[in-house]
């Protein structure tokens, strides 16, 4: 797996990749996003589905052939059984009704995807780790226009905010990344971006032999001195203003640190409720009415 600093790298790559998974016998279906609105069909999510991460989270376009590496794309189907967004696995088949074509602007029924973390049951005995991934229709805040689209986006190359929280190592799915961690300069826009690589990896390998280590860079922006400071440019010997910005804050935070103190009748009373109510959207406002206390001057509230 590559692991890219910015987006356009991490695009070039799967695109790259797809190209060469791609041949006359295993065609590219390129899958658009439609919007339908009064009875009229257009390409894309329109403006109504509003909130910034709702709109992101909607793949306008998928390319995608069998052979391909996927990931679930602004869904999360079933975390337990290791369907969650950001899963990755391999596309298998994609299909459509007898004779409709992608070229017409179809949909498929569902594209199936190997995830080799799936843990749920088996949709086919033979091949347990397969799974069905469905065309989703979603409505729009105003509820006047429904978007269908395919849930999955190419995942041959990542950026590094999409694989926070990955592990990455021997009996993990993943088992190594090649990471690009762009120049110092865009740290200084996002300090604690080059932590977040190298914290994805459980092993280096050994010192006799790093061919099992589980990150690799291939970059000339990896060398001694950005390990040796993250928070300084090279150039200016400045500290980054975001970093400046960052202790500033947390000096802020350690200096109106406040004790909270609760009684023990209390503290009691908010155990025996963690233990025994289960929140549904249904009683959440009935709960949040029912536990509020006030207790000398302290408020406690759920």
């Amino acid at each position: 797996m590559y692991i890219y600093a910015n987006k356009k790298p991490m695009q070039e790559h799967n695109l790259k990749k797809l190209r060469e998974e791609h041949s006359p016998e295993n065609p590219v279906a390129r899958i658009h996003a439609t919007t339908l609105n009064n009875g009229k069909k257009y390409r894309g999510a329109t403006k109504h589905f509003g909130r910034k991460n709702q709109a992101n989270a909607i793949p306008s376009v998928v390319n995608i052939c069998r052979g391909a590496k996927v990931q679930i794309t602004g869904k999360n189907f079933e975390p337990d059984w290791g369907l969650y967004n950001g899963s990755i696995g391999t596309v298998k088949e994609i299909v459509f009704e007898e004779n409709q074509h992608p070229l017409d602007g179809c949909h498929p029924l569902y594209v199936i995807v190997d995830f080799p973390q799936y843990c749920g049951p088996a949709w086919m005995k033979e091949n347990p780790k397969w799974v069905p991934i469905p065309t989703i229709e979603l409505n729009c805040e105003k509820h006047c226009c429904q978007v269908r689209y395919i849930p999955l986006s190419l995942a041959y190359a990542k950026t590094c905010h999409t694989f926070q929280g990955q592990t990455v190592g021997k009996n993990c799915p993943i088992e190594c990344i090649i990471v690009q961690p762009g120049t110092r300069d865009f740290e200084g826009k996002c300090p604690g971006l080059f932590y977040v690589f190298l914290s994805r990896a459980t092993d280096i390998g050994t010192e006799g032999n790093r061919g099992t280590s589980a990150i690799f860079f291939d970059t000339n922006e990896m060398n001694r001195d950005r390990i040796r400071d993250l928070t300084h440019s090279l150039t200016t010997v400045k500290e980054y203003s975001k970093v400046t910005k960052r202790n500033i804050w947390n000096n802020y935070l350690r200096e109106h640190i406040v004790e909270i103190t609760i009684n023990a009748e209390d503290k009691e009373r908010i155990i025996n409720w963690a233990e025994s109510t289960k929140i549904t959207e249904a009683n959440v406002n009935e709960i949040i009415d029912s536990y509020a206390w006030r207790t000398s001057g302290n408020v406690t509230s759920f």
